[in-house]
């Protein structure tokens, strides 16, 4: 990274310096290698920090604030799912790095204060590791812009819930 950051300003000093000369077209070439080598350059940036996030790259779409739209709870009897009312705006799942946290909003839509707790990805499962959370195995998948996450617990007895987010897009 530091050589594509050197190459850049290299690029651009020459570019002032050919600026100066008469020749304008060798100075509007440079200025465009310039341009070219730092959309390299904040490409490849941003692949790294993205494979650096759980799951690398694939997980890395988990990354901000999504807010619960649906909950569907399995009903074995019936074999299949039913909806759970839920409150408009009122809770989140916040992946932030390698750290998630679930809470709930205020009137103002500010998010309350939520204990952080690490969370890993394997594929299409997600692994977190909150107290409350860790007891059920989790699936992942966005779908349309929106994560949907299985949790099916197996103890004290067997339960299956889908819960079905969009990502926070208002104040």
């Amino acid at each position: 990274m530091k050589f594509l950051k050197w190459l850049v300003w290299f690029i651009l000093i020459g570019a002032l310096f050919a600026s100066w000369s008469a020749n304008s077209g060798f100075a509007t070439a440079v200025v465009a290698l310039a341009l070219v080598a730092w959309i390299v350059f904040l490409a490849i940036k941003r692949h790294r920090d993205r494979a650096k996030l759980p799951g690398g790259n694939k997980g890395a779409v988990l990354q901000g604030i999504w807010v619960l739209e649906k909950h569907f709870k399995y009903d074995p009897v019936l074999k299949k799912y039913g909806v759970v009312p839920v409150e408009e705006k009122k809770n989140y799942f916040e992946f932030n790095g390698s750290n998630f946290r679930s809470g709930d909003f205020d009137e103002d839509h500010k998010q309350l204060p939520a204990d952080y707790s690490p969370f890993s990805v394997e594929g299409d499962n997600l692994i977190l590791e909150s107290e409350f959370l860790k007891k059920a195995n989790w699936k992942w998948v966005i779908k349309k812009g929106k994560l949907e996450l299985t949790g099916e617990t197996s103890s004290p007895q067997y339960s299956k819930s889908q819960f079905i987010f969009y990502r926070k897009n208002w104040r």
